[in-house]
């Protein structure tokens, strides 16, 4: 064997590998210097973006309270106009009331006392009973605005009775009138000054209340009502369960005893002509008749109405409260009542009462098809209206209030005239 010399071109085994410093290129240099640059503007730009962005935030919390407070003013010009559209038909245009009829707003003790939260409650729910105003006394029926009204117009007018015509610095807001309508919106009228003693402090004496209690028939009639019985269908299947109507179906609710009970002899007898209703009346005795007169004369109901007819809302409330001499019609509310209420017992209310029935009892009066008026003023009215004007007086009407029940001391009062089969034909 022969040793193999080490080739002298290889490092030894002690050899360690190094590599000479280089210089960094002056381009790495000029992008880390940007890059540096660029972050210091960005940070202070962020910077001073939050700052604004904060500065605009509390500027905006800071006029958000103000915003919704004006969002939630009532407009007392609004309100005025909703009066004297609603109100001042019975409390006068300045609210100064008719003495005995229909109590002051302006001055009025109650309205000082219960201020816009009162007359919000009064003016959703109505009233249904005697009370006192300036120490003077009043039957108190006042129409529910509740199911005609919206909740801003709510606020609206009552702000404006409170603060308009009285001296009350406090409105109601649309939202306050809702927070009302979602515990009294359904509530039945206000029990006359019984009634509002309840919900204002310190009113002075009020009449006791006079809640009509239920007569002896009363479970008779509401299944006679709701059910029927043999060939007498139930009412509510064609009037609805609260007699609101629907289409060419009437609204039954709050309309005079008498005048009821007139049209269901009308039927039996063939005078007002209309299949359905002569079978119906036809297999009802006379006390039947007199019972469901009267529970619907004393029925609290909503209104189920809407303006449906497409006609003109301005001509409609032009010949309801003035009529038109041109072509002899006088307004509706001279014989109708105020606002379309009803005046017991032969005129019955017509204020929201379907626009679909209301156009075609017209017509029928035009054509000689209905014929049982008292006096026979329907049929000329009928006739003189064209088609345009009994579609917008339809449609006003829908538009309006429902009229109040009649109390039970008005009922007694007036059972004299309630007509029996072969008794007074009105």
């Amino acid at each position: 064997m022969t040793d193999k010399k080490p080739d002298p071109r290889r490092p030894d085994e002690t050899f360690e590998p190094f590599e000479a410093t280089r210089r960094i290129p002056w381009p790495v240099y000029s992008i880390a210097i940007a890059l540096a640059i660029w972050g210091v503007i960005m940070l202070v730009q962020t910077s001073t973006a939050v700052q604004v962005a904060d500065k605009a935030q509390t500027e905006a919390a800071k006029q958000e309270p103000t915003k919704l407070a004006q969002a939630a003013a009532p407009d007392l010009d609004a309100g005025k106009t909703l009066f004297a559209d609603n109100c001042a038909t019975c409390h006068g245009d300045a609210g100064e009331g008719v003495t005995g009829a229909f109590p002051p707003l302006h001055g009025s003790d109650i309205v000082k006392l219960g201020g816009a939260k009162a007359v919000t409650q009064i003016v959703m729910r109505g009233i249904g009973g005697k009370l006192n105003v300036n120490g003077e006394s009043y039957e108190g029926e006042m129409p529910a605005f509740g199911s005609v009204l919206s909740d801003t117009e709510i606020s609206e007018v009552a702000s404006y009775v409170a603060t308009g015509l009285n001296d009350d610095a406090k409105t109601i807001s649309a939202p306050e009138v809702a927070d009302i309508r979602k515990v009294a919106g359904d509530m039945d009228p206000l029990d006359g000054g019984a009634g509002l003693a309840g919900l204002i402090n310190n009113l002075p004496a009020q009449p006791e209340s006079a809640a009509a209690e239920k007569g002896p028939g009363s479970e008779r009639v509401a299944q006679l009502v709701s059910q029927g019985s043999g060939t007498v269908w139930a009412c509510a299947s064609c009037h609805g369960d609260k007699g609101e109507g629907t289409e060419t179906v009437p609204r039954l609710a709050g309309l005079p005893a008498p005048y009821l009970a007139k049209q269901l002899h009308d039927f039996q007898k063939g005078t007002r002509p209309n299949d359905s209703m002569a079978y119906v009346a036809k297999g009802l005795s006379d006390q039947e008749i007199v019972e469901l007169a009267n529970y619907y004369a004393t029925m609290t109901s909503p209104s189920g109405a809407k303006p449906s007819l497409e006609g003109d809302l301005k001509r409609g409330a032009q010949l309801a409260k003035e009529g038109d001499w041109s072509i002899g019609v006088p307004a509706c509310f001279t014989c109708h009542g105020p606002s379309g209420v009803g005046v017991a017992p032969n005129f019955p209310g017509i204020a929201a009462q379907q626009p679909a029935y209301v156009a075609h009892q017209l017509a029928m009066w035009a054509g000689g098809a209905r014929h049982n008026s008292p006096l026979g003023l329907m049929a000329g009215i009928g006739k003189a209206l064209n088609d345009a004007d009994r579609r917008a007086v339809a449609d006003y009407l829908a538009s309006l209030a429902p009229m109040p029940a009649m109390d039970k001391t008005e009922l007694a009062a007036m059972e004299s005239n309630i007509p029996v089969r072969e008794g007074v034909d009105q």
